[in-house]
């Protein structure tokens, strides 16, 4: 599903001190796959780019058959991976549920007429039936990373990055995303936490940076 060659990539102005140097990593589909490390190790960099947001300086990332370097394909990449990031707030985009569920279908170019059911059948997967008109503003924060996880859902990505998505969050706000990452990984979602907690290590393969 995943595949990392000899990744090498540095901040602009410090090539000197690479993040990464030759980095190999397969991942199978529906994996789940733990990258643990302490902060500044580079884990979020490389959640990253394994979500084609940031490109590799050097080496390829292959998603499902795409190249995440090549232009022009990032509405595919989009229909195969998504990330949710370690702050809820940098998740959402609208006010309102519904709407930012449904932005990502707009982008995919999903007929409209179809957004009501896939929005309703996403928000039921991650536990918040019937939230589509509610303000993401008064969400706590567990919900608006289950409303973030909602929308990749909406989009069928087969793939989920999770970038220390539980850092924020109080005890019942971990429990509840924790859960449902794995429900996602049982039901056959291929699933990449990056974290820097040890306890975390038990739900996957474990990548050590």
């Amino acid at each position: 599903m995943i595949r990392i060659e000899n990744l090498s990539f540095w901040y602009k102005g410090k090539r000197s001190t690479p993040v990464f140097s030759n980095f190999f990593l397969e991942v199978e589909k529906g994996e789940f796959i733990v990258l643990q490390g302490a902060n500044g190790s580079g884990k979020s960099t490389l959640a990253r780019i394994i979500a084609g947001i940031t490109r590799p300086r050097r080496g390829t990332v292959t998603v499902d058959g795409i190249n995440t370097k090549v232009r022009g394909k990032f509405l595919d990449l989009r229909r195969k991976i998504s990330i949710i990031f370690q702050n809820p707030e940098n998740n959402l985009l609208f006010d309102r549920v519904y709407d930012d569920i449904a932005f990502g279908l707009e982008n995919l170019k999903v007929a409209k007429s179809e957004h009501e059911e896939i929005v309703g059948r996403a928000l039921s997967q991650v536990g918040l039936e019937g939230f589509e008109n509610h303000s993401t503003y008064e969400l706590s924060f567990g919900q608006k990373q289950r409303i973030a996880i909602a929308g990749i859902l909406a989009m069928n990505c087969d793939i989920i990055v999770a970038d220390e998505p539980t850092a924020m969050l109080d005890v019942d706000g971990k429990r509840e995303i924790y859960e449902l990452l794995r429900e996602l990984n049982a039901a056959g979602k291929t699933i990449i936490l990056a974290t820097h907690n040890d306890s975390e290590a038990q739900f996957g393969r474990v990548v050590k940076l």
